[in-house]
């Protein structure tokens, strides 16, 4: 043999080519690389996203001096106010009385105005919603107190508040049993 043409065929190297099967290499090809750079640029792009929802928070606090007691919602939502008090006699050493002592006396007047209504159950309800921040406006008690020569003992009156959201009307009636109309509250009738 001569090495003219057969030589240059031989030493060629040869493999079946299938166009089907180069163009679904080339298009899977094409995928990945479209994907991948999506991928890539979401991953080192996206900045995350901060939830900014907060839940509601009731509560209040008993604030104002002996002579104007008021309570004053610290929440972050409109509440309903009740509160009622406790009332002890203290020696210098803020121990209680067990009875009231000889010669100490002490009148406690409600004063029952436009916001503060008495229920049944011993509280003193606000009818209005306090939005947070505010206090209730008026007190719900006066209190005046008689004292002997040399007083031992002095008058404790500890008002205690609760607060419960505004709205729904349905919490406040199944919680404390008062109904809700036109957003005034009035207390519980009966127990």
């Amino acid at each position: 043999m001569y090495p003219g043409a057969h030589s240059r065929k031989d030493s060629k190297l040869r493999f079946p080519t299938n166009r089907a099967a180069v163009l679904l290499l080339s298009m899977i090809l094409l995928i990945g690389i479209a994907v991948g750079t999506t991928v890539a640029f979401l991953v080192a792009r996206t900045e995350p996203i901060k939830s900014t929802f907060e839940y509601a928070k009731v509560s209040c606090e008993v604030t104002g001096s002996k002579e104007n007691v008021q309570i004053k919602n610290t929440g972050n939502t409109a509440a309903y106010i009740r509160a009622t008090y406790v009332v002890t006699w203290r020696d210098g050493n803020r121990n209680v009385a067990v009875s009231v002592p000889d010669g100490y006396s002490y009148t406690l007047t409600e004063n029952l105005g436009n916001n503060w209504k008495k229920g049944t159950d011993g509280y003193f309800y606000y009818s209005l919603p306090v939005f947070p921040g505010s206090s209730t406006e008026e007190r719900p008690l006066d209190c005046a107190v008689t004292y002997p020569e040399n007083p031992e003992y002095t008058l404790s009156v500890e008002v205690l508040a609760e607060a419960i959201q505004s709205e729904p009307a349905e919490a406040v009636q199944q919680a404390w049993g008062a109904t809700i109309v036109d957003g005034k509250l009035t207390p519980a009738l009966g127990n």
